[in-house]
């Protein structure tokens, strides 16, 4: 007897959400702390200049080199080009305290992560600071696995073939997976050459239409009605509505 095989396209589909990182997730005062204030310090004090001088430079330096090269985001690059002593990972370690994460993201993760398959993200960021920045900020525990572009891929996630990587890593087809960032060929057009739903992150809210939203709440609600299982709960209504978890 022949035994009927299920759809697998449908038992198997995957509900997976993909998230930016740094103004995303995490606010920019780490990035602040890190970068600019706690880098252009000890640029001062190697090279004898005053703090402005030295953010001046610092600042022009970032500037030369841009973003879409993998230096950007290479914090042992930059501490070598800077000719800084002792390890960057002493600068880190003493502005992690700084790292926080954007007011409704605690509730939006806990939110989401009841209701997909899978979390990650993918960020641009190194992958020791993205660690550091999970771990302080309480978030990790959300993240089902973290992508650092520019460590696990020595490239940035600047056209579709990044998120094509991580849709081989993950096992997973384009329509399973949600990207949400805040930068617009990082986290919008990229991903959707790849055949992947992208929303635009525009806190700032600079930018309007489709695929535009101005926080993770907005966000959560925009993909909602493809997360129920079995029909909208009453907890998702009252999230939907703008009320406190647990109301």
């Amino acid at each position: 007897m022949l035994l009927s095989v299920p759809n697998l396209s449908v038992v198997m589909h995957r509900r997976i959400i993909s998230f930016d990182l740094d103004g995303t997730l995490i606010n920019w005062d780490f990035a602040e702390a890190l970068w600019f204030r706690g880098m252009s310090e000890e640029y001062a004090k190697r090279w004898g200049l005053d703090l402005r001088e030295a953010m001046d430079e610092v600042k022009r330096r970032y500037d030369a080199v841009g973003m879409e090269r993998l230096e950007w985001y290479d914090i042992e690059y930059w501490w070598k080009e800077f000719d800084l002593p002792g390890s960057w990972r002493e600068l880190a370690e003493r502005c992690r305290h700084v790292v926080g994460t954007y007011p409704e993201v605690h509730e939006v993760l806990g939110w989401l992560r009841e209701r997909c398959d899978e979390m990650i993200v993918v960020t641009n960021g190194c992958r020791e600071l993205s660690e550091i920045e999970l771990e302080q900020s309480g978030i990790g525990r959300y993240v089902d696995r973290l992508f650092s572009v520019t460590s696990d891929f020595r490239t940035v996630k600047k056209d579709g073939s990044v998120y094509r990587r991580i849709l081989a890593a993950i096992g997973a087809s384009p329509d399973e997976v949600v990207h949400v960032g805040d930068n617009w060929i990082f986290d919008y057009l990229a991903p959707r050459e790849a055949g992947i739903r992208a929303f635009f992150l525009d806190r700032e809210g600079r930018s309007s239409g489709d695929g535009v939203v101005g926080d993770l709440r907005e966000f959560a609600n925009a993909v909602a009605s493809e997360l129920f299982r079995d029909g909208e709960d009453a907890a998702g209504a009252a999230f939907r509505r703008g009320e406190p978890a647990g109301e």
